[in-house]
C-alpha cells in the first residue's frame, strides 16, 4: 500500500465532532456516527498494519461491525473482504487465526479497486451536511 498520511479533511472534521459528542456525554451518538467511527477505525488499524491489535478482542465481532460499516458507506468489496474474513474465523477447516485473516485483510485492502478513504470521506461529508441542516 501506499503511504498513508491519515484521513481526509471530511473525515477528521465529523469523526472529531463523533468523539468530542462522545467524550463530553452532550448527546448520544446515533447510527450513523457509530458506522462513520468503525469505518474509521478499522480502515486506519488496517492501514497501519496494526489490524491484528485491533482484533485482539472478538474478532468476529469486530469484523461483523466493519463489514456493516463498509456496506452502509457502499464499500461492497472491502465489507466482502471482511466477510470473507469472518467467514474463515467461523469455518475455517482447519480454524484460521486472527493474526492471518488481519494479515490478509491489510494485505487484499491494497488490491481492492475501490476508493475506500474518499468513499469514507464521503459518508463523513455527508454526515457533516445532515447536521448542519439540523441545526438550521
Amino acid at each position: 500500500m501506499p503511504e498513508w498520511n491519515g484521513r481526509e479533511r471530511d473525515t477528521s472534521v465529523e469523526l472529531l465532532d463523533v468523539l468530542t459528542t462522545v467524550t463530553t456525554g452532550s448527546a448520544r451518538i446515533c447510527r450513523a456516527d457509530r458506522i462513520l467511527f468503525t469505518a474509521c477505525e478499522f480502515w486506519a488499524a488496517a492501514r497501519n498494519r496494526c489490524l491484528t491489535e485491533q482484533l485482539r478482542e472478538n474478532p468476529r465481532a469486530q469484523l461483523l461491525a466493519a463489514e456493516a460499516a463498509f456496506t452502509v458507506i457502499g464499500l461492497t468489496n472491502a465489507a466482502s473482504l471482511l466477510h470473507h474474513g469472518r467467514m474463515a474465523l467461523m469455518e475455517g477447516d482447519p480454524p484460521v487465526s486472527s493474526q492471518h485473516v488481519a494479515e490478509f485483510i491489510e494485505t487484499s485492502f491494497a488490491d481492492l479497486d475501490e476508493p475506500i478513504e474518499r468513499m469514507i470521506a464521503a459518508y463523513a461529508g455527508s454526515r457533516t451536511l445532515a447536521r448542519q441542516n439540523k441545526v438550521r
